[in-house]
């Protein structure tokens, strides 16, 4: 027998004698795991009571249509005292110096000297104490400290002061993928485990309100099913992926509770277009007039090319990934636009490369993300940079009655585009002045950035801070300063967006 039951059944041995708390007892002994009770198979007119690292079910009475409570279950649970006569007709209930009293066959009850109304009369019916479900947290909340949590669902009660984990989850899908954000409120330490065709969220002991309809329905082409699955001692979310062929890629939002998992199904390899020339000619159609649809936020550097070192086993290319990370998460949630990243683990990827998969997903906006490295430990400042472009011809426009096509040299895409590309520089500039530049006013600054200048969107490049600057260096590593980055380019966005989106309907 396990010591926790020993415990238990220690514990209420004084009621047994008189059969007062027989049903309890088996209660506890079904919670802690004896008898493989599986809290998911409880009827509706089931309470399950999280109380000290245990899930007590708790039997309800149904009478003429109500669900009635055994309170004297409820109160052995919470130790209480109470005095209590059956044939007198009253229960007293003792919580320090308050003093709770009902009486058979009404609906009011008195708390010291007050009297509180109740939904349905206290009952006592074959030797029990019954009173209505909402006797507990309208009544004995009162004296209760800490008080009873009760969840959404009503069919869960939580005691000892803590709160309900709750599961929320937002999805958006394209053509090629699926993309779940599932967040986590009031989680502990959590684990994630990928099996075959599904991913686990494991919970364990915590006390879990059951998500809605709008978790266990979600399914689309790769996602066959969302599930919440409980035992008698642990809880878990499970994603059932459509079949063997989806693959799934899974980022964790440090700091946030949060997880990005994308389903999709590898494409096969092009070679034709996997090495497209720097200096080609390539069709792109003009600018959607719908308003934004998709973002591309590049962290810099990667793989090979580590980039400017931040301490010991860490360099920029790690910082930049992490920022954004957290971009893409506040961008996804509040401007509910795609967001992707040109990379979402550590790999080698060309200024090319990155430019090429920005045009081809047709972006609407791209941001890439770099650390400062200025020669004088002393400023620190942080600059958003717009591409300069050679001196030429602008682009040349495909002559066609009803043509939706424009003839755009690859160097030269950010040409059509660079005005609403100083618009967006002249925002995230100044935001970037009043959040990280102690208000300075300085000013966005041009440079000739092979990466910038083939992007046929909006495209700037924020670098932050100076890394030869030692109190930068442990500030940019801090949670609190890569949140406020993704914070500070969402509110650039949001006044950026509407002038945008005016442009492109245009």
């Amino acid at each position: 027998m396990r010591d926790s039951a020993k415990k238990l059944i220690g514990c209420f041995s004084s009621h047994i004698a008189n059969g007062k708390a027989v049903g309890l007892l088996v209660s506890l002994l079904l919670a802690v795991g004896l008898t493989g009770f599986d809290p998911t198979d409880a009827a509706p007119d089931e309470l399950l009571i999280f109380h000290q690292q245990h899930r007590v079910r708790l039997p309800l009475v149904a009478i003429e249509g109500r669900s009635y409570v055994p309170i004297l279950d409820v109160l052995h649970l919470l130790d209480l005292a109470y005095s209590e006569s059956g044939s007198a007709g009253y229960l007293r209930i003792f919580a320090g110096r308050d003093v709770v009293e009902l009486a058979r066959n009404r609906a009011r009850v008195r708390l010291n000297r007050s009297s509180i109304g109740l939904a349905a009369p206290v009952l006592f019916r074959e030797g029990r104490w019954l009173t209505p479900r909402g006797f507990v947290p309208d009544v004995l909340n009162r004296v209760l400290k800490p008080a009873i949590r009760v969840s959404p669902s009503g069919n869960r009660w939580l005691t000892g002061g803590r709160d309900f984990v709750r599961i929320n989850l937002s999805a958006r899908t394209t053509d090629e993928a699926s993309r779940l954000v599932v967040s986590l409120v009031n989680a502990g330490e959590i684990r994630v485990r990928g099996e075959e065709r599904r991913i686990l969220f494991l919970l364990g002991a915590s006390p879990v309100d059951p998500p809605g309809a709008e978790v266990t329905s979600y399914r689309d082409e790769w996602v066959k099913g969302i599930s919440f699955e409980e035992t008698a001692d642990s809880s878990r979310l499970v994603v059932s992926l459509a079949d063997e062929s989806v693959q799934t890629r899974l980022t964790r939002l440090s700091g946030q509770n949060a997880y990005l998992v994308d389903a999709f199904r590898p494409a096969a390899e092009d070679s034709t277009t996997a090495r497209e020339p720097t200096r080609s000619f390539r069709w792109t159609r003009r600018p959607r007039a719908s308003g934004w649809r998709r973002i591309t936020i590049d962290p810099g550097h990667g793989g090979a090319d580590r980039g400017v070192g931040v301490g010991e086993g860490l360099y920029e290319k790690d910082v930049t990934l992490s920022i954004a990370r957290k971009v893409r998460w506040v961008l996804e949630s509040r401007l509910r636009v795609e967001t992707v990243l040109t990379r979402g683990q550590d790999r080698t990827l060309s200024l090319e490369d990155r430019a090429r998969e920005a045009n081809r997903s047709r972006s609407d906006l791209f941001l890439s993300i770099h650390l400062g490295n200025g020669a004088s430990p002393i400023s620190s400042g942080s600059y958003v940079y717009l591409a300069k472009l050679p001196p030429g011809e602008a682009p040349a426009r495909d002559r066609s009655e009803g043509a939706a096509f424009e003839l755009v040299r690859w160097d030269r895409a950010q040409a059509a585009v660079l005005h609403r590309s100083f618009q967006l520089a002249q925002i995230l500039q100044a935001v970037t002045n009043e959040r990280f530049n102690g208000g300075a006013p300085l000013s966005f600054r041009h440079a000739p950035l092979r990466l910038l200048s083939p992007l046929a969107m909006p495209a700037v490049l924020l670098e932050l801070g100076n890394v030869k600057q030692d109190r930068f260096r442990e500030t940019v590593l801090t949670e609190p300063f890569q949140n406020g980055v993704a914070v500070a380019v969402l509110a650039a966005l949001q006044q950026f967006r509407p002038i945008d989106e005016a442009a492109m309907d245009r």
